[in-house]
């Protein structure tokens, strides 16, 4: 049975009229949702749009991460990573996470953290616990960190038996050898355990990249890092662990003074032990 010509054109207008509300729909999308001057821009924006709740998952994802790597790298060097010219190439590379400004003041005193290693030997070692953001927006935020830091030197010499094994038994060497290191284990290390912490982050995006801009200890009562009260030449980090070698040089020093005076008063016998001889003398002239 063939459909009758009403039937048909009746079917044509309900496709033509579906069509046209579709087209009606996209235009008005494209005109309202889409950036730019020209439909070709406004096409090319809706493409590259991603929904905001996916952009903001990953934002905040990515301040997390990025909080977490600086933190741990930043309070994180040893020994290990010594260069022949006494650097800490590994170490220093945590510029890399932070803006310019702020690199630029890391720059500046990496090379304390350089000298605690290459003269003292000592280690640091961070452990991030808790990373939380404080406050966001589209190209900053503010990030909590919370965890501990490890600081180690080694033991002295005359703490590991060194000096009293010379002066009893001539062999002080192997004795502290045997007890500081049994079966091929590491030398004993004084460690300062693991200290609390709590970093304020202040973290810009710049290009893209977000960027660590400045670090401030919540804790210590000082200002920010990369603001004027940061240590100085007066207050530099290795320079308190070689304080005491500094003191004690005076003690010997004062303790010289009192050596001499022995000296002193032990010419004196000699000086009065002369004087009997002149009375001798003396007597000897006159029995002549």
């Amino acid at each position: 049975m063939t459909p009758s010509p009403a039937r048909g054109r009746a079917i044509l207008t309900v496709l033509v009229l579906v069509i046209v509300a579709c087209l009606g729909t996209v235009a008005a999308v494209v005109l309202t949702r889409g950036a730019g001057d020209g439909l070709g821009d406004k096409l090319q924006s809706l493409k590259d749009d991603a929904p905001p709740a996916a952009d903001t998952t990953k934002n905040r994802e990515e301040v997390l991460a990025l909080s977490r790597e600086f933190a741990t790298r930043f309070n994180t060097y040893d020994a290990s990573m010594l260069d022949e010219q006494g650097h800490l190439p590994e170490y220093a590379a945590v510029e890399d996470l932070m803006t310019p400004k702020f690199g630029g003041v890391f720059a500046d005193n990496v090379g304390y953290a350089e000298q605690t290693v290459s003269q003292l030997d000592a280690a640091s070692a961070a452990t991030v616990y808790a990373v939380g953001v404080a406050s966001q927006d589209a190209d900053s935020a503010e990030v909590l960190v919370a965890g501990t830091i490890e600081l180690s030197y080694p033991y002295p010499e005359d703490e590991q038996g060194g000096g009293q094994g010379g002066d009893q038994g001539g062999e002080p060497s192997d004795d502290a050898t045997d007890e500081g290191t049994d079966e091929g284990e590491e030398d004993p290390r004084v460690s300062t355990g693991p200290q609390r912490f709590r970093y304020q982050l202040s973290l810009v995006k710049i290009d893209g990249e977000w960027l660590v801009d400045d670090l401030d200890d919540i804790d210590d009562g000082l200002p920010p890092f990369s603001q004027p009260g940061i240590p100085g030449d007066d207050q530099t980090p290795g320079v308190d662990p070689s304080a005491p070698s500094t003191e004690s040089s005076d003690p010997s020093t004062e303790s010289s003074d009192p050596g001499n005076e022995p000296d002193d008063s032990g010419n004196e016998p000699d000086d009065s032990g002369n004087e009997p001889d002149d009375p001798g003398n003396a007597t000897q002239e006159g029995g002549r």
